[in-house]
C-alpha cells in the first residue's frame, strides 16, 4: 500500500494540479484581460498609424467630452469582448491543448500550446480564406487571417495556461491582475512613445499638400456630380456645385446647383500657410478653402457649419 502511494505521488507531482471552479474562473479572467489588453494595444497602434494619414480633430468642451465618452465606451467594449472571447475561444484552445497532449502521450508544455495555437490559426485561415477565394477575393486573406489569429491567440492562451498551472487560486487571480496591469502599461507606453516619435520628427505626421498653380489647373468634382474648372489664366467656371449637406446656416455655405464663372488664386492664410481663394458668381466666395488629400491626389475643401462638426464640402481632382 505504501509503495502504491509513493508511485502515485511520483506520477502526479510533475503534472499540473487539477483546476477547480475558482481556478477556471481565474483562468477565464486572465484570458479576458489578455484579450482586452491586445485589443487596447491594437487600437493605440491603429490611432498612431492613422496620424500619418489625412485626419482632423474637433476641439472644444463638447468634443473633449465626446472623446472621453468614446474612451469609456471603448474600455467597456474591450472588457465585454475579452470576457466573451476568453470563454468562447481561449479556454477551449487551452483545453484542446491539454486533451491533445494526453491523447498523444506527451507533456502539455508551452511549445505544445504554441503548436495548438498554430493549428487553430491555420484552421481559421482556411475557413475564412477558401470562401473568399471561391467568391473571387484575394488569396492574401489566408496569410493575414493566419498571422492575426496566431498573434491574437498566443499571448492570451499562454497567460491562461499559466493560470491553470500554478497551484493556488490566490496566485491565479493575482496573475490576472498582473496581466491587466501589463496590458494597460504596454498600451500607455506605446501611446506616449508614438506621440514622442511624432513630436521629435522620428515619425512624420500627415501634412496637407501644397500644390502649385499649375497643379490646380483642371477640373474638380464634388460627390454630387458638380464640377469646378480652374484655368491657367486665373478664371474659374462652376457647374452644379454646392449641393447642401446640412440645414445649418453658414456664411459661405454654397447653395444647391451653384453655376457661374469667376476667378481663383492662392494666398497666404493668417497662420502663414497657403490657402485657395475662389470667387464664382457670388456663391463660392471667400478664402475659406483648404487643401487635403495627398500630393498625388489632392482635394479642395472647406468646413460646412462649425468646423468641430468635421462636416466638409470636398472637391476631388477629376
Amino acid at each position: 500500500m505504501a509503495r502504491w502511494t509513493v508511485e502515485r505521488q511520483a506520477a502526479t507531482s510533475g503534472g499540473p494540479e487539477r483546476v477547480g471552479g475558482a481556478g477556471w474562473t481565474a483562468a477565464w479572467l486572465t484570458g479576458a484581460v489578455a484579450l482586452a489588453g491586445e485589443g487596447g494595444l491594437a487600437l493605440v497602434v491603429h490611432f498612431l498609424a492613422g496620424l500619418r494619414n489625412e485626419h482632423y480633430f474637433a476641439a472644444g468642451i463638447g468634443a473633449y467630452v465626446g472623446y472621453l465618452l468614446l474612451i469609456v465606451v471603448a474600455v467597456v467594449v474591450l472588457g465585454l469582448g475579452g470576457l466573451i472571447g476568453s470563454a468562447a475561444v481561449v479556454l477551449p484552445v487551452v483545453q484542446l491543448s491539454r486533451w491533445s497532449a494526453r491523447r498523444a502521450g506527451r507533456a502539455e508544455t508551452m511549445r505544445w500550446g504554441l503548436a495548438v495555437c498554430g493549428a487553430v490559426a491555420t484552421a481559421a485561415a482556411v475557413c475564412a480564406g477558401v470562401p473568399t477565394l471561391l467568391l473571387g477575393g484575394s488569396w492574401t486573406v489566408l496569410p493575414v487571417v493566419l498571422l492575426a489569429t496566431f498573434l491574437g491567440l498566443v499571448p492570451a492562451v499562454l497567460c491562461t495556461r499559466a493560470a491553470t498551472v500554478v497551484r493556488r487560486n490566490g496566485i491565479r487571480f493575482g496573475l490576472a491582475a498582473l496581466v491587466l496591469v501589463c496590458g494597460v502599461s504596454l498600451s500607455a507606453v506605446a501611446f506616449v512613445g508614438g506621440l514622442l516619435a511624432y513630436g521629435t520628427g522620428l515619425l512624420q505626421e500627415y501634412e496637407p499638400p501644397r500644390p502649385t498653380d499649375a497643379q490646380l489647373v483642371g477640373t474638380w468634382t464634388d460627390e454630387h456630380g458638380g464640377t469646378l474648372t480652374l484655368r491657367a489664366d486665373g478664371t474659374a467656371v462652376a457647374h452644379d456645385l454646392g449641393a447642401r449637406e446640412t440645414d445649418e446656416p453658414y456664411a459661405g455655405d454654397p447653395p444647391e446647383q451653384c453655376d457661374g464663372s469667376g476667378t481663383w488664386t492662392q494666398g497666404a492664410s493668417p497662420s502663414g500657410s497657403t490657402q485657395f481663394e475662389l470667387s464664382v458668381g457670388g456663391c463660392l466666395e471667400g478664402p475659406g478653402w483648404q487643401y487635403g488629400g495627398t500630393e498625388a491626389r489632392p482635394t479642395l475643401f472647406y468646413w460646412i457649419g462649425d468646423p468641430d462638426s468635421l462636416n466638409r464640402y470636398v472637391l476631388h481632382r477629376k
